[in-house]
């Protein structure tokens, strides 16, 4: 095993770019197209290796994993082990509920927390009696079969890792950069690094780049949120409460953080919702949501929406009240030319809404002031990236890559890959 990923074979024989990963699919799917021309298997055209399947596939190694009380790395080393194979192998030529255990089993072998075969069969039985055999040689074989496709290369280097390197290293050069994670922060990113295995990433960048992105996003768009936050309470209250910019509405990826590196920018995502129960998805142990920075709040950002197609974030509202308007209380008849003489100057209640006024502006100022601090320490982590010589332009692939999970999450539909399997696997 190499002691850096710079000499290791996950990046000697095991990193590809984007066109040789496309090139290997398509020689998978030629290969695919001779073997059912051939007879040697059958052809289901609801079975492709697209981002449904690969959700599944992610909840099921999850599933499996929770069982057996499995850490998370084993449980990420798994994940890269099934994207490698089937860079190789067809959906159509295997069973997918084995390989799924058989990935796992290899993992905690290499991890150093390993199972016992009959145990890891006896558990993935009870999930899936249908798929799994009785028979334990079947597993091994499987193992001997998925050790020859990736070529018995199989120590990898995760960007957990490179996450804390980078946690420990604002800490003890805290004097330079002026800045460390938090522990929430450090969650956040934590929970973003658990669903990039479900992309191509790994296969395509070092470590550290994913966890410089899980950062970036984790710090970034934590400000953006504030904002577009405090637009909408202004919103649907009539009132200033946030004391957000009202030009947030435009709020991006790359908003109130410059150009990376001076000239590089960070797009818009194109999805258009937030994900929803994302409670529910708990991936590789990790937490059920990103801390106070939720999945749909990532969609929001990536849109520069609140998620409400009529309401879009800091729609102009605090324009419109001039800072002052509250509705709630009723308090614009000043405005109205009919009520000019009802002697504001004696009513205590007008006396009453200025004392709010006053409350809400220096609430206001508050809030000011703590975006003021978030914008602070975005500029650090800018001043930090510029002298990190990391390379800006794959960690804006994999911030969008990552993001873009969540916009394909939502259109997720696991009846239909569910039912998809079974006919295959059960008419094979």
């Amino acid at each position: 095993m190499s002691a850096d990923f710079w000499n290791s074979s996950q990046r000697t024989r095991w990193q590809f770019t984007r066109h040789s990963l496309l090139e290997a699919r398509r020689k998978v799917l030629l290969l695919e197209r001779k073997m059912i021309q051939n007879g040697l298997i059958k052809d289901y055209p609801n079975i492709n290796y697209d981002y449904n399947m690969r959700i599944y596939l992610h909840n099921l190694l999850v599933k499996l994993g929770r069982r057996l009380n499995i850490r998370q790395v084993a449980l990420a080393t798994a994940e890269i082990y099934l994207t490698r194979f089937l860079t190789r192998v067809s959906l159509k030529e295997v069973n997918l509920y084995l390989l799924i255990t058989a990935c796992l089993y290899v993992a905690c072998k290499i991890e150093e927390c390993p199972q016992h075969i009959r145990l890891i069969l006896s558990e993935a039985r009870t999930l899936w009696p249908e798929y799994i055999p009785h028979d334990i040689t079947k597993l091994a074989e499987f193992e001997f079969y998925l050790i020859e496709e990736m070529d018995s290369y199989l120590f990898l280097h995760h960007p957990y890792k490179s996450l804390i390197q980078i946690r420990d290293f604002l800490v003890e050069n805290n004097s330079i950069y002026g800045f460390t994670l938090t522990d929430n922060e450090l969650q956040n990113a934590w929970s973003l690094i658990n669903d990039s295995y479900l992309t191509d990433l790994h296969l395509l960048v070092p470590p550290h780049i994913i966890a410089v992105a899980a950062i970036y996003i984790t710090i970034v768009l934590k400000k953006n949120l504030s904002m577009i936050r405090g637009n909408n309470d202004t919103s649907n209250a009539g009132s200033i409460t946030s004391g957000g910019n009202s030009n947030s509405n435009n709020a991006s990826i790359s908003t109130h953080t410059g150009d990376l590196n001076g000239n590089k920018s960070i797009g818009q995502n194109n999805g258009n919702s937030g994900i929803q129960g994302q409670n529910d998805r708990n991936p590789q142990g990790g937490p059920n949501d990103l801390s106070s920075m939720h999945i749909d709040d990532l969609i929001v950002l990536a849109n520069g929406r609140d998620g409400n197609e009529n309401n879009p974030a800091g729609s102009g509202n605090i324009a419109a009240n001039n800072g002052v308007g509250d509705s709630s209380n009723g308090n614009n008849n000043h405005n109205d030319p009919t009520n000019n003489n009802n002697n504001n100057n004696n009513n205590p209640t007008n006396t009453n809404n200025n004392s709010d006024q006053q409350q809400t502006i220096e609430n206001t100022n508050f809030q000011d002031q703590q975006l003021d601090e978030e914008t602070i320490k975005i500029n650090k982590f800018m001043n930090f990236l510029n002298h990190s010589h990391i390379n800006l332009d794959e960690v804006v692939e994999a911030m969008q890559d990552i993001i873009n999970v969540y916009v394909l999450w939502n259109r997720y539909n696991e009846q239909a890959i569910k039912k998809a399997l079974q006919f295959m696997l059960l008419n094979r």
